[in-house]
């Protein structure tokens, strides 16, 4: 019997850890497109207009408190604003990966020029941030605090300490949940 559970787990760890090696080749491949046209399939290919518009829903359905329709509103709109956040960011990639000394004797005028581009992937970062608490609070009203209690820990997650306001609100809604005085 223990011979049996013993060729099972091997089994199952050497499956695994081929699995995770089949995974990690496909990641490297540079033509292997499947992670993003899959996105693509989910989201579309975002632009600067289109996720200007979902906000612009989103914080209006907010505004006026209606909170289911604002809460799926939000969701989109921080799905989407963290995919061209992503997308944005990937036009970055080359210098990211480069060396300290590429990067420091890169020309001045080409890195003033991607300064405004990383500022507005920052951006949509921290409007995605400002959304998925804003979703939560949406659930909170609904009187939904494990839907809200999820969303909090994520956006907790990804919340910059840069933004002390929203990390601060963000807390709150948490502790209130969870009756934690903070």
């Amino acid at each position: 019997m223990r011979l049996k559970l013993f060729v099972t787990l091997f089994f199952v760890f050497c499956s695994s850890v081929i699995f995770s090696q089949v995974k990690e080749d496909n990641m490297d491949d540079p033509f292997d497109v499947s992670s993003i046209s899959k996105k693509i399939d989910e989201l579309g290919v975002p632009t600067v207009e289109n996720v200007q518009a979902l906000k612009d829903t989103a914080y209006s359905l907010f505004s006026s408190g209606q909170w289911e329709e604002a809460a799926e509103a939000l969701n989109l709109f921080s799905k989407n604003a963290n995919w061209i956040a992503n997308l944005i960011t990937s036009g970055l990639e080359p210098y990211y990966n480069a060396s300290y000394d590429k990067q420091k004797d890169m020309d001045y005028s080409v890195l003033k020029s991607l300064v405004p581009i990383e500022n507005l992937a920052n951006t949509y970062k921290k409007n995605r941030n400002e959304a998925m608490v804003m979703e939560a609070e949406c659930y909170i009203k609904l009187n939904k605090k494990a839907e809200a209690v999820g969303i909090l820990n994520n956006a907790l997650d990804v919340i910059n300490l840069d933004h002390d306001i929203l990390w601060e609100r963000a807390r709150k809604d948490l502790y209130d949940i969870l009756g934690v005085q903070g």
